[in-house]
């Protein structure tokens, strides 16, 4: 006997020889034992429907289990499923004479356990049971074991096809979250608790579980002369779909690039370069969404997410507020000795950078050009910058009732980071200073500061990056439509002027040509980006996060990208860098 390879070819099969074979056979047991609850248009036969008494005692001859819980599955923007999958798993029904043990170390090697193990649960079960691992996955039979074990327990195991939510593998997509069984739910249902299965939980829920079930008699045997019954709900337009800005491949291949580069904490936001959509978000460490413990959040936390210091990439910021505030002129000639005399401040080139003006002190990420403008500029006048290119706040795409939520933000737990901290005296040139060159109190998301790249390629016009596409019905048609769109500019904010978004777009290609992402110029691309290192401490020992943002290709740009490494030593060079220019080189290998 072989295993059917589709889970719906097996319920249309099975609905099929119900409705041609069973139902007579089932009428005249239900005429003989139970012909007072009789009706004249026929006996409804919903074991998990309602609640007449017909059904009432049609339950009383039943035994079954969910195989589907109903709920809507993602997709990439490919449509090649994120969720979602049939595998071919026995169900063990009590066992009432005691037959398992005639045959049970040859049942227990086939389901993947020790015959006492198997022996013992199935003599205590009471009601119908999905085999399952150590790991609490349903062991999944392969067609050379499936005749050999339904012949070795005839009535006593069936295959039925179960719907697996996840691959159970670690991956790098804490954006999707996983689910967890709430207990003070009568129906038990999973519910989402992080990612995408928590901000959409309203839409996915579904409107009923897909069951499967056999007939017994009185004392629990079953009734093999009547098929196997499969139940669903009868609506059309569910499970609904979510089709995602995802593309899986891209999002596969850079969670392969951070496992060989042994990344161990941090992030990889790829965007559209033309509409800031989400093409790939990696969270290191990995989270298995088959397995998670929900108090364990730094394993299922999404990185990409979180707002953590951004070091040097934020000096994009404070020489935009200095054009558009007036305090410098991009030909304006500064003098880096190395040390810069006061707060303690110190360049990261000790004998110095010499005499350079602005755009050259970006493309050096010299600390004395930055020293110099956090004295000048006022607080007001960071902060306004910053909010005016996407940082300090929330830029996930969001809409206010949509579907009936009163705020419909797919992306969960976005951060907003931070300026300065709430307690700060910004007043303090020393405290600006610090600012300046990205540490203090200042906080970035990478989401945030791959979004900051697409900011500047659109002139400082802010987009809401999206990672929700699009919302369908089971049979295709259209629930709702998610258009990209700016995000929402904070009260009194104006845009950066395009001359200061076009100087700061050449200085990042000088980063590359000759500054310090000089390591990129023979990539597939020509590349253009900031560097960043930024200081801190764990655990009282001192630690760098790295950071690297940037886009290509310069003629045409296609993608904008950040990367995080986090915690990495002070000793190290810079990671991030070298994993930028592998993530470019991968997509323009894709293109």
């Amino acid at each position: 006997m072989g295993v059917p390879r589709r889970g719906s070819s097996f319920i249309r099969k099975r609905r099929i020889a119900y409705m041609g074979l069973g139902v007579m056979a089932l009428l005249l047991i239900l005429l003989f034992r139970l012909a007072w609850i009789q009706g004249t248009a026929g006996i409804h036969m919903s074991v998990y429907g309602g609640h007449s008494l017909k059904e009432m005692s049609a339950r009383q001859r039943q035994e079954g289990i969910s195989i589907d819980s109903g709920r809507g599955q993602f997709t990439d923007r490919h449509g090649q499923p994120l969720t979602g999958g049939v595998v071919w798993a026995p169900v063990l029904f009590p066992d009432v004479d005691g037959k398992a043990a005639l045959h049970g170390e040859e049942l227990a090697k086939l389901l993947r356990t020790n015959k006492k193990q198997l022996l013992t649960r199935w003599k205590g079960l009471q009601s119908p049971l999905i085999w399952r691992d150590g790991r609490g996955e349903p062991v999944q039979i392969n067609p050379n074991e499936a005749g050999k074990l339904l012949k070795l327990a005839p009535s006593l195991i069936e295959l039925v096809p179960y719907a697996k939510r996840y691959r159970d593998l670690p991956n790098g997509r804490q954006w999707l979250g996983f689910l967890y069984e709430r207990a003070d739910r009568a129906s038990e249902l999973p519910m989402g608790a992080a990612g995408l299965e928590r901000t959409l939980e309203p839409l996915l829920s579904g409107v009923g579980e897909t069951f499967v079930s056999r007939f017994v008699d009185a004392q629990r045997r079953p009734l093999t002369h009547i098929p196997l019954r499969v139940s669903a709900p009868s609506n059309g337009h569910y499970p609904l779909q979510v089709q995602t800005t995802i593309d899986l491949p891209i999002q596969e291949q850079i969670e392969k690039l951070t496992e060989s580069s042994h990344l161990a904490e941090g992030a990889v936001v790829v965007l559209d370069a033309g509409n800031a959509d989400v093409l790939a978000m990696v969270s290191r460490p990995f989270y298995n969404p088959s397995h998670v413990d929900p108090k364990k959040k730094t394993d299922w936390s999404n990185r990409a997410l979180k707002a953590i210091t951004p070091g040097s990439i934020f000096k994009l910021v404070t020489a935009a507020a200095a054009l558009e505030s007036g305090v410098v002129q991009p030909q304006e000639q500064f003098h880096c000795h190395g040390t810069y005399g006061k707060y303690g401040l110190a360049c990261w080139k000790k004998e110095g950078h010499g005499t350079l003006n602005l755009e050259e002190g970006l493309a050096v990420s010299c600390n004395s050009v930055f020293a110099h403008l956090g004295e000048r500029l006022n607080p007001k006048q960071i902060q306004a910058t910053a909010s005016a290119l996407g940082l300090s706040r929330t830029v996930g795409w969001q809409e206010r009732n949509l579907a009936g939520l009163p705020q419909f933000r797919p992306l969960d737990h976005e951060e907003k980071g931070a300026v300065f901290g709430s307690h700060t005296n910004a007043s303090d040139p020393g405290v600006r200073v610090q600012t300046a060159i990205g540490q203090r109190d200042v906080l970035v998301t990478p989401l945030q500061a791959a979004n900051l790249i697409v900011t500047l390629l659109h002139d400082g016009q802010v987009h809401a990056p999206r990672i929700v596409k699009r919302i369908s019905y089971a049979d295709g048609s259209t629930l709702l439509e998610l258009p990209a769109h700016a995000a929402s500019s904070p009260e009194g904010s104006r845009l950066i002027h395009t001359s200061t978004a076009r100087t700061l777009r050449e200085a990042m290609e000088k980063v590359v040509t000759q500054g310090t992402g000089a390591s990129l110029r023979n990539k597939s691309w020509n590349l253009a980006g900031k560097s960043g290192t930024a200081q801190a401490l764990k655990n009282g020992h001192p630690i760098n996060h790295q950071w690297f943002i940037g886009y290509g290709p310069i003629e045409r740009p296609r993608y904008a990208v950040a990367v995080l490494v986090q915690n990495a030593s002070t000793h190290s060079a810079n990671q991030a860098t070298a994993l930028f220019g592998q993530v470019m080189d991968l997509l323009a290998q894709s293109s």
